[in-house]
């Protein structure tokens, strides 16, 4: 009870559970940053080779262990084959192994119950979507290694599409116009970070506004941030912002001071 806020980054169920705690105590301030399944749309006018790599790095970084990793990558049809080539090519070409030797670039999930997630998400993807990446596999002694994985053509009402994987898996899937896409990048209940590719300066600013996320990316994906700017989530994402000049509001309380003062 001397608690007074509470701050968590984590997982949607545990901060439900700390929501549900600060209710029944003396409804402390709770600050959560918690889950997301990050869409990242690609327009026909786009940087190809840029969106290739950049997607590709922001879901194999920390193994795909980052709530802001863009999970969902969402491709105009047009440059959607090119795209997907791409993609593969440089998420396969990762070398797993002991993530303090500077030759390695892809280090293994955290533990045994996270590779156990994982894999059960892989094979209810196999059986609603198309894999063109990834193999089966059992751990190493070594570690929990997760392949790169990738899935195409998988079901917009899917599991694998709505809840947050937290490993190397990426779901590609296609779109023909502006307003078919943003209705696919908002259908979640997660709202940490999305992003957009395109040389359209007005479309982007349009993308922006539309998308149902704390930060937007223009040209840009996650893990690109600015540490002096608010970070935080829409919906199941999260209560709140973070960051160097927004953090310490969370401790603080805003106070009004009425005085009335008398006429000399």
């Amino acid at each position: 009870m001397d608690v007074r806020v509470l701050t968590f980054t984590g997982s949607g169920r545990t901060g439900r559970l700390i929501q549900a705690a600060s209710a029944k105590s003396n409804l402390k301030n709770v600050i959560l940053e918690l889950g997301g399944k990050s869409p990242a749309v690609i327009f026909d006018d786009a940087d190809i080779d840029q969106a290739a790599a950049e997607t590709q790095h922001s879901i194999q970084w920390n193994s795909g262990q980052v709530c802001m990793a863009n999970s969902r990558i969402y491709v105009q049809e047009g440059v959607a084959e090119q795209f997907i080539k791409l993609f593969k090519e440089k998420f396969e070409a990762v070398v797993a192994g002991d993530p303090t030797d500077k030759a390695t670039n892809h280090g293994p999930q955290a533990d045994e119950a996270q590779y156990n997630s994982i894999r059960a998400y892989i094979e209810a993807g196999k059986a609603s979507g198309k894999r063109i990446l990834g193999i089966d596999h059992t751990p190493t002694p070594s570690g929990y290694f997760i392949h790169p994985t990738i899935f195409v053509e998988t079901p917009e009402d899917a599991t694998v599409m709505k809840e947050e994987i937290f490993g190397p898996v990426v779901h590609i899937n296609t779109f023909k116009t502006e307003d078919e896409v943003v209705h696919k990048a908002n259908d979640t209940e997660f709202g940490l970070y999305a992003s957009v590719y395109t040389a359209n300066v007005d479309r982007a600013l349009r993308m922006v506004k539309a998308l149902e996320a704390g930060s937007v990316g223009v040209n840009c994906t996650s893990p690109s941030g600015a540490k002096d700017m608010p970070f935080g989530g829409y919906k199941a994402s999260g209560i709140g912002r973070e960051g160097y000049t927004v953090s310490m509001d969370n401790f603080l309380e805003t106070k009004t001071v009425l005085m009335k003062i008398k006429n000399a």
